[in-house]
């Protein structure tokens, strides 16, 4: 039985969202660092996306040849064994972003693996890339690309809420706590498609499962394995317009750029999400 202070009732939702958002402004990888695993991401891109034939990321484990993140030796030492940081520890926001822009036909040559790493890298990550990346980060992207998207926290996490999503959305990604009694457990960030067998978590533990409903595949994404989990927050996106073209390249845009748009707006947006009620009040302008 886990310990009742370790229970991630105690830190969940919008609070965990905003926590989460404050140390990525304090701690990001510098533009210098991350420009310079950009090249030797591409390269390793190359070969990694012919063995898995152009499809989804599913097993991050797997992405040894990536960096992402920056530490000093020492925080390596202590942390990690001494092994060097790379995307199979931190990367699964990113990972779920690409899923999703794959799913959508979005991910081409300029919003690649490699190239969403370099921008979450200098514009979302969480202890220079410890903590992985925020949520909001994620959603600064979406929106500043000019994705449809709308997106539920804590306990407005409901059936009807996510049955919303599921009707109004074609991809979503998820942030979730492994298991509900334990927070040393950590959090996972997926993203759920539709498939012909149903609602599919890629890049989750749950191996081939397939769920009738997406709130089925929010609420029990890690039963198979004996966890309830804890969904955190969970978002719905659809193409930017008729066209279905992302309006920008990430990979010319600076921090600086980023910081701009605010994350005091995302806040504000996902307080609104939280605080009103009814679905026509939560809508993201």
């Amino acid at each position: 039985m886990a310990n009742r202070k370790l229970n991630t009732k105690l830190l969940c939702g919008k609070p965990l969202v905003d926590a989460l958002e404050l140390l990525s402004k304090m701690t990001r990888v510098s533009k210098k660092t991350s420009d310079s695993h950009l090249e030797k991401n591409e390269q390793s891109w190359l070969e990694y996306n012919e063995k898995i034939k152009h499809g989804y990321i599913e097993f991050q484990p797997e992405l040894t040849e990536f960096s992402f993140g920056s530490y000093r030796k020492a925080f390596t030492k202590w942390f990690m064994n001494g092994k060097p940081f790379c995307a199979a520890r931190n990367s699964c926001e990113v990972i779920a972003v690409y899923n999703a822009l794959l799913n959508m036909k979005l991910a081409d040559e300029e919003h690649n693996f490699p190239k969403l790493l370099n921008y979450f890298e200098k514009n979302a990550t969480i202890m220079k890339g410890y903590f992985g990346t925020s949520f909001a980060g994620i959603i600064r992207f979406f929106k500043k690309n000019g994705f449809d998207h709308k997106w539920y926290c804590g306990k407005n996490i409901t059936r009807e809420n996510i049955d919303f999503l599921q009707e109004n959305y074609e991809t979503y990604i998820f942030m979730s706590y492994n298991n509900t009694e334990n927070i040393i457990d950590m959090i996972h960030t997926m993203c759920i498609t539709l498939e012909d067998k149903g609602y599919f978590i890629h890049n989750g533990f749950n191996g081939l499962v397939f769920f009738p409903t997406l709130y089925d595949a929010v609420v029990k994404y890690n039963e198979r394995n004996g966890y309830l989990s804890r969904p955190i927050i969970v978002m719905g996106i659809n193409k930017p317009g008729a066209a279905a073209e992302v309006k920008e390249n990430i990979s010319d845009e600076s921090s600086e750029n980023i910081e701009n748009e605010s994350s005091e707006n995302i806040a504000n947006e996902l307080s609104e999400n939280i605080e009103n009620e009814s679905s026509e009040k939560s809508e993201n302008e």
